[in-house]
């Protein structure tokens, strides 16, 4: 069967892309390789605004200021926790995205999209033709090339929102908007917590000001140079700073931007050309090379 529409992904933007063709009459087929819904509702905004929300109750319990409310905050189970989230994106995306899919008749195909041409694209090694193919693959955690870190068990903000135990110690690699939601996370869970970067980088210094005293009333160690190698100490991972201080931490966490998902979809093959980064290059009508 020739499609009008293939597209490869199935996240939020290939979700509306699929149904706005949809909407104007034409046959749509999405193929993902890994689990149905992308970023946002599985390793995204839905897991991990779910945990802040349960860490910010542990932490307002902690701070409460009304004697004749008495509240409580122990030690957490993190495995009930994550075990709960885990039931929340399961119950999501079955119905915002697999049942979405069937309601607007159109198919999920699931398996490795490979372009073949500029044209031509197969999945699994099987061809699927379509008069317009759209790569809507999202992005997965960048890990830097750091001497060291090769050697270390590392988190990204992924796996570190799929352990069972609670890390008594943590240090986070990153001062963006993903290492400061990790590093604010785990120290309202009760972990003590070490970020090594510039607060929000990308922002006015004075909203990093602003972000450094809340992380200090919180308890959160903010170390603001940039990480240059990673050393082992026992059980600890060691941070070492370009300036040489020093961060250790009984887990590591590495928050420093994301990559574009594209391996396996043999661009060069369609004639995609993408940038130094790997990001898929567009025009003004987001249309490729």
């Amino acid at each position: 069967m020739s499609y009008d529409l293939a597209v490869v992904g199935s996240g939020g933007a290939a979700m509306a892309a699929a149904i706005a063709a949809r909407q104007a009459g034409k046959t749509v087929v999405l193929i993902e390789r890994g689990t149905l819904g992308g970023t946002c509702v599985n390793v995204g905004c839905v897991p991990s605004k779910t945990l802040l929300a349960a860490a910010g109750a542990r932490h307002g319990a902690l701070s409460n200021p009304f004697g004749g409310a008495p509240t409580s905050a122990g030690p957490v189970d993190l495995a009930a926790l994550v075990g709960q989230k885990d039931e929340l994106v399961r119950r999501l995306r079955q119905a915002k995205y697999a049942d979405v899919a069937a309601a607007h008749g159109f198919e999920v195909r699931p398996g490795q999209a490979r372009f073949t041409g500029a044209d031509t694209l197969e999945v699994d090694g099987r061809p699927l033709p379509a008069a317009a193919y759209l790569i809507a693959t999202g992005a997965a955690p960048a890990v830097p090339e750091l001497p060291g870190l090769a050697e270390v068990d590392y988190l990204t903000s992924t796996t570190a929102m799929e352990q069972s135990e609670l890390p008594e110690s943590l240090v986070v690699i990153g001062g963006g908007y993903v290492g400061m939601e990790q590093a604010q996370l785990f120290a309202h869970l009760g972990a003590r917590v070490t970020l090594v970067g510039r607060l929000a980088p990308a922002a006015e210094p004075e909203l990093a000001a602003v972000l450094a005293q809340v992380f200090a009333e919180d308890g959160i160690t903010v170390i603001t140079d940039r990480a240059a190698s990673i050393e082992r100490d026992g059980p600890a991972a060691v941070v070492v700073t370009r300036s040489g201080q020093r961060a250790a931490g009984r887990r590591l966490l590495v928050a420093t931007g994301r990559q574009p998902r594209i391996p396996g979809l043999d661009l060069d093959a369609a004639g995609v050309k993408t940038d130094e980064r790997g990001f898929v290059l567009i025009d003004e009508y987001q249309a490729t090379s």
